[in-house]
This record gives C-alpha cells, sequence and structure tokens, in this order.
C-alpha cells in the first residue's frame, strides 16, 4: 500500500484518504483511477460476459473478448504515454507566500518514435497541501520534441520550498482510466514575505531633510540656473537654446540634491511565532514601498546590527527579500548562503551574505 502524507496545521502536507479501488491500484510510483465511463464500461463488460457463459452465443463470446482486449490496450497506452514524459519545473517571477507566481512547464517526449497524446501536469491528489500549482495539458508532443506550457504556483509560507509534489496524468486512449505517474524529485523554491499595500510618504516623512537640496553646485540633480560658459566645461552642458536667444554660450548648472535613506529594523524571533511573521511581512511590504514608489536608498538592521547597507534598484530589493524569506529560519542568512533550484526570472539565491558591521 503506497504511503501517503497528511497535512499539519502549518500548511504542510496531509494525508488524503483514497478510495479503496484507486488504493488497491496504486503501487509503483503509478497510480490508476476508473473514471464513470470506465466503471459503466466494466459492468457492460462483465454483463456480456455473463451472458455468453449463459447462452454460449458464439457472438457474445467475440464481443467479450473486443472489450477485455479494449481495457488491457487502454491500460498499455496509457502506460507508455506517462513513461516517456519528462517534466521540468521552473518558476519565471518572483514568489510571495500567499500570491500566485509564473511557472513555466518543460514537458518533453523521452521516444524518438510517435508522438506522445493527451498528457497533463498536476499536484498530485493523494496529498492534501496548502501549496497549489495549476494543471497544464498538451494535446501532443511530437517525438524527441519538448513543449512548454504555462501555468501558476501558489505557495503559503515564506522560505526555501520544494514545489508540490506532481504527477504526469493522462486518460489516453478511451478515457476509461486515468493513468498517473509519479514525477522523480521536487524543484525548490525560494519563497518571499507577504506583501501588503503600504505608501511610501509616511515612511519618508520620518527622515525629514533628508533628500532635499543643499545649495551646492553639483554636475547633476535639480536645474539651478544658467551661467556664462568657461574653457574647459563640457559642451554638453551648454544650453542652445539660452545660446542663441542671449547670442553667447551659456551653461546648465544644477544643485546637489542629497540622497534619501531608511534603514528599517527588524527585531529577532523565531520562524512561526505570529508577531515575528508579521514583523516580517510589515518590513518587506516597506522593503518593496520605498524601493519600487518611493525610489528610496534603504537597508536594514537586524538584532542590533546592520544586516544589510542602504541600495537601490531591483537587485538590492532582492537581496532584502531574500534575507527576509529566511531570517528566524534553520539555516540564518547572517550565517550561511543558500542555493535554489530556481532559474529564470524568478527568485534568485543569494551567495554568502555575511554580517555588515
Amino acid at each position: 500500500m503506497p504511503t501517503l502524507t497528511r497535512s499539519t496545521n502549518d500548511g504542510g502536507p496531509t494525508k488524503k484518504k483514497l478510495p479503496f479501488v484507486r488504493r488497491m491500484l496504486t503501487a509503483q510510483g503509478r497510480s490508476l483511477e476508473i473514471t464513470k465511463a470506465g466503471y459503466l464500461f466494466i459492468v457492460l463488460t462483465l454483463a456480456v460476459g455473463f451472458a455468453a457463459i449463459n447462452s454460449g452465443a458464439n457472438l457474445l463470446h467475440v464481443l467479450f473478448g473486443c472489450q477485455i482486449g479494449l481495457i488491457i490496450a487502454s491500460g498499455m497506452l496509457s502506460e507508455n504515454m506517462v513513461r516517456r514524459a519528462i517534466v521540468r519545473r521552473r518558476i519565471a517571477s518572483p514568489l510571495h507566500a500567499g500570491g500566485r507566481g509564473a511557472l513555466i512547464v518543460e514537458l518533453r517526449n523521452a521516444s524518438a518514435r510517435g508522438d506522445m497524446i493527451s498528457v497533463s501536469v498536476e499536484d498530485d491528489d493523494r496529498v492534501d497541501s496548502a501549496d497549489k500549482t495549476e494543471p497544464v495539458f498538451s494535446v501532443a508532443v511530437p517525438g524527441g520534441g519538448v513543449t512548454t506550457l504555462h501555468a501558476s504556483v501558489t505557495m503559503q509560507r515564506r522560505g526555501l520550498h520544494s514545489l508540490p509534489k506532481a504527477v504526469v496524468a493522462t486518460r489516453f486512449p478511451f478515457g476509461l482510466f486515468v493513468k498517473r505517474r509519479d514525477l522523480p524529485g521536487r524543484e525548490r523554491v525560494l519563497v518571499y514575505p507577504r506583501i501588503h499595500p503600504v505608501e511610501p510618504a509616511p515612511l519618508q516623512e520620518a527622515r525629514a531633510g533628508v533628500g532635499e537640496a543643499k545649495g551646492a553646485r553639483d554636475r547633476a540633480g535639480e536645474f539651478f540656473g544658467l551661467s556664462e560658459y568657461r574653457e574647459g566645461q563640457e559642451l554638453r552642458r551648454i544650453h542652445w537654446p539660452a545660446t542663441a536667444r542671449l547670442g553667447r554660450a551659456v551653461v546648465q548648472e544644477y544643485e546637489s540634491r542629497g540622497e534619501a535613506e531608511q534603514i528599517l529594523e527588524l527585531a529577532p524571533g523565531r520562524a512561526g511565532e505570529a508577531s515575528f511573521e508579521t514583523a516580517i511581512e510589515r518590513v518587506a511590504s516597506q522593503v518593496v514601498a520605498l524601493l519600487r514608489e518611493g525610489r528610496v536608498a534603504t537597508g536594514l538592521r537586524y538584532a542590533d546590527e546592520i544586516a544589510i547597507e542602504p541600495g537601490i534598484g531591483p537587485a538590492h530589493e532582492r537581496r532584502l527579500l531574500e534575507f527576509l524569506a529566511l531570517v528566524g529560519l534553520e539555516r540564518d542568512p547572517l550565517d550561511a548562503g543558500f542555493e535554489a533550484d530556481a532559474a529564470g526570472d524568478g527568485p534568485e539565491p543569494a551567495q554568502g551574505k555575511g554580517r555588515a558591521a
């Protein structure tokens, strides 16, 4: 009998009780489910068989043999379809807890002879889990070919997790049975904390005066005025409309501007504690608001130490979110790096970030 897993309260996988027939037909990484049409066909086959025995009619014997042949052929053809399938899944966008992320499913036909017909990749329905992926379906994959399918995935907890257990399934050729094969291995993905809407303006008010013009001249910043061109100045700074209007060369001058900077604080805690998880989500939401909307150089202080120096840009945002995704877990991002099998444009693994004084 197959080993089934039952989920825990923290959103992990849970056992799911299967019908008796389904349990009996599950073994060695294969699962066979009889559809409603399959049950009807089996009942009709048994009826024809009893009628053939009672009457001795040759025609009923032939019909009964054909029906048995269809059942056997269905099993052989469906096994051929699921056996040749090679599946690779990878996330294609940042993945936040409780939110939907883009998932790319590559379905390869391992056999060079013949198409792989009517195959789907879906979550294993024997496992009841809060994490879900959207099923994908391919009508046909040519021999030796690859088809790329797009789906979505929802993970409920931050951290480094495996994607939900998946199977490759088919109803080919007659729709009497659903044959499923367990997929080996489970891709690991990094899940960022949940993000809630936050207005960046109140956060920036805490740093009043930082980022305002300082009254000094600079090569870039706020427009300050015009001055006469002096030998040696860059030609690209010449303001040509004003030069044509005044009849002499004039250049643009700028007023230097201080760089807005914000350091967020996170008190230490343990993963799973409601207050700690809420604080992480709050800080992660502030990070996204400041870097994307406020465009403020943002850093992070954790346990009275600067864990991430202030910075800007998408790479810096990813670094902050990676830290928040792993903080408080068994592998603390302050002490060790991590590796994820995520590929594409999704969350990328951080490499060995250490403590910053």
